[in-house]
C-alpha cells in the first residue's frame, strides 16, 4: 500500500450503482498500484447486481449498501462517514466513478499527487479538446466550466470531474457540503472556495467507453440540480437586493407621508429624512441577508465596513459612468443609469463575494 510514515493510508472510495463486470477488473487494476484499500457503496443497484458485489467483498473490498437509490452525493457521504469512523485518522480520500472513466494509473498518480497538498482539494481534470468525447458530455462540461468561472471566480476545465482526492484534514467538511446526488460534487467546489480550501487539478486521461452509455447522469433532472447549485448564490443575491429594494421604497413611501404634519411646509427636508432613514435601513437590511443568507460568513470580521466602502464606491462609479456616457457618448441619461447599474450590480456581487464576505484560509 502506498503510505508514509507520517501520511497515513489511502483510501479508494467508489459509489456505483448497477455496475458490470467492469468494476471488478478495475478494482484489480487498482491493486496492482499498490491501492489496497477500497471501500465501495452500492447505492440501491438491487438483487440482479449482488453477485458482482459479493465477488468484490470475497476480494477484500469494504462493501456498504443503500437499500435504494440515494444518489452519488448520499454514496459518497456513507463512505466519508464510514471512513471517518473505522479507519486511520490520518487517511488520504480518492473518490473515483465506477464506470470505466478513470484509468487506475490516473487514481494512483493523483494519491500520490494529494499528498503534496494534503490541505487542498486534488481535481483529476480531463482534456475536453481532445476528439471522442460525446458531445451532450462536452457541451455541459464547457457551459458548466464558464458559468463556474463566471461567478465563483475559479477556472476550471472540468467541474464534474468524479475523481478527486483529499487530506484527512477535509474529511468532516466533505460530509456537510449540501447535495445527494450529481450536484454534491458541483457544491463541493463551491464550497471549498466559498470556505478559502485551495483546488489544486492534475490532467488526467479521457475515457469514454460506449459514448458513456454506463452512466446514470439523468439529463434533465440531473441537469436541473446542477444549474440549481450553481446559480444559487448569484439568485440568493438577487432576492436580496430585491428585499433590501421593496424595503428602501416602502420606507420612503411612509416616512413622507408620517413627516408631513410633522415638518409642515418643510418639503424637500421632509423627503431627504426619508429617503436617507430609508437608504440607511435597506443597507442594513442587505448587508445582513448577504452575510448571513447569499454569502453565509457568520465570522466575516471587518466585512461591514467593506461593505459600506463598496456601497460608496458604487455609488461613485454609477454618477461617474451616467456622466460618461451623457457627455462623451450622448446616451439618454435614464438609459445610461440603468446600463450602469446592471454592469456594477454584477461587479458588486463579484466584489462581495471575494473581498466583502471573502473566505480566510482555513488552516487545516
Amino acid at each position: 500500500m502506498m503510505k508514509g510514515a507520517q501520511h497515513g493510508e489511502t483510501i479508494i472510495l467508489i459509489p456505483s450503482l448497477e455496475p458490470d463486470e467492469r468494476l471488478p477488473l478495475y478494482v484489480k487494476q487498482l491493486r496492482e498500484y499498490g491501492l489496497t484499500h477500497i471501500v465501495i457503496v452500492d447505492d440501491g443497484s438491487g438483487e440482479a447486481y449482488q453477485p458482482i458485489f459479493e465477488e468484490l467483498h470475497d476480494n477484500g473490498c469494504v462493501l456498504l449498501r443503500h437499500s435504494k437509490n440515494q444518489g452519488k452525493g448520499d454514496a459518497l457521504k456513507t463512505g466519508f462517514q464510514y471512513i471517518s469512523q473505522n479507519c486511520d485518522p490520518s487517511a488520504f480520500v480518492v473518490t473515483a466513478d465506477s464506470d470505466g472513466q478513470h484509468a487506475a494509473e490516473d487514481v494512483y498518480r493523483l494519491a500520490v499527487e494529494a499528498r503534496r497538498h494534503p490541505d487542498a482539494l486534488v481535481l483529476g481534470v480531463r482534456n475536453f479538446s481532445e476528439g471522442g468525447i460525446p458531445p451532450k458530455s462536452l457541451l455541459g462540461n464547457r457551459m458548466t466550466s464558464f458559468i463556474f468561472a463566471m461567478l465563483y471566480g475559479k477556472k476550471l476545465s472540468d467541474t464534474q470531474t468524479g475523481l478527486r482526492a483529499f487530506g484527512p484534514g477535509l474529511l468532516a467538511f466533505m460530509q456537510e457540503v449540501r447535495g445527494s446526488r450529481f450536484e454534491y460534487e458541483l457544491q463541493m467546489l463551491i464550497s471549498c472556495i466559498q470556505s478559502g480550501i485551495p483546488i489544486h487539478t492534475m490532467p488526467i486521461q479521457v475515457i469514454y467507453e460506449n459514448g458513456n452509455a454506463g452512466t446514470h447522469f439523468k439529463a434533465v433532472q440531473d441537469s436541473a440540480r446542477v444549474m440549481g447549485v450553481l446559480f444559487s448564490n448569484f439568485f440568493r443575491f438577487i432576492s436580496s437586493s430585491v428585499a433590501s429594494s421593496v424595503v428602501d421604497l416602502g420606507i420612503a413611501w411612509f416616512l413622507i407621508d408620517f413627516l408631513r404634519p410633522i415638518l409642515g411646509e418643510q418639503h424637500y427636508l421632509r423627503i431627504l429624512l426619508a429617503t436617507v432613514i430609508a437608504r440607511v435601513i435597506s443597507i442594513a437590511v442587505n448587508y445582513v441577508l448577504n452575510r448571513h443568507f447569499v454569502f453565509r460568513k457568520e465570522d466575516s470580521q471587518g466585512s461591514l465596513w467593506r461593505y459600506l466602502s463598496l456601497c460608496g464606491l458604487v455609488i461613485l462609479l454609477s454618477s461617474t459612468g451616467v456622466y460618461v456616457f451623457h457627455t462623451i457618448f450622448y446616451i439618454d441619461e435614464k438609459i445610461a443609469k440603468f446600463v450602469c447599474d446592471a454592469l456594477l450590480f454584477l461587479l458588486s456581487f463579484q466584489l462581495q463575494r471575494r473581498w466583502v464576505f471573502a473566505a480566510r484560509r482555513k488552516q487545516l
